[in-house]
């Protein structure tokens, strides 16, 4: 029901142009329809019109990729997680972000202080564990391995990373999160 949903959002934005609400829901509607551009451009609206800063820049590096635009998305990942460092979504997609622009060592960084502080949040670890392999860092990506096979013997994927492992190509999991 997106039409309903957009008429509703109109009729919103006109009454109040400064909802910063609306515009969130406004970017969310752009992306379900796959319009990009429109949604970064609500998702900006609502920043500046005092919306969530999270969910607003969480929006904008969404559009960023579904742009085309990972340098952005990169950006908007980055300051989403400078003010929330355990954020589990924002490190999902600064992965996406990140392995779209190779950044492999800045990735395997956050990947690891994350998992630091959060070490029991497996999907991360193979996340890591799969940045550390492309990095060429097998023994740390050997005991990421298995710290999850240890944990979780049946964590989805694990044969794959063990297959990486032991075949030396490269394995850049997208499980984070």
């Amino acid at each position: 029901q997106l039409d309903d949903a957009e008429t509703q959002l109109t009729t919103l934005l006109a009454k109040g142009p400064r909802n910063g609400e609306g515009w969130l829901l406004r970017g969310v509607l752009a992306m379900q329809r796959s319009d990009y551009a429109e949604a970064a451009f609500a998702f900006e609206t609502a920043r500046h019109c005092g919306a969530d800063p999270r969910r607003a820049r969480m929006g904008m590096g969404m559009a960023a990729i579904g742009q085309g635009r990972a340098e952005g998305a990169w950006m908007d990942f980055l300051d989403v997680l400078e003010n929330h460092p355990d954020d589990a979504e924002a490190l999902h997609w600064l992965l996406r972000a990140g392995t779209l622009l190779e950044r492999w060592e800045p990735l395997a960084d956050y990947l690891t202080r994350f998992v630091l502080r959060n070490p029991g949040d497996l999907s991360v670890r193979y996340a890591l564990a799969g940045v550390l392999t492309r990095l060429g860092r097998r023994e740390a990506a050997h005991r990421e391995y298995e710290t999850i096979r240890l944990l979780n013997p049946d964590f989805e994927g694990l044969n794959d990373l063990a297959r990486a492992l032991t075949d030396g190509g490269p394995c850049v999991p997208q499980k984070a999160g």
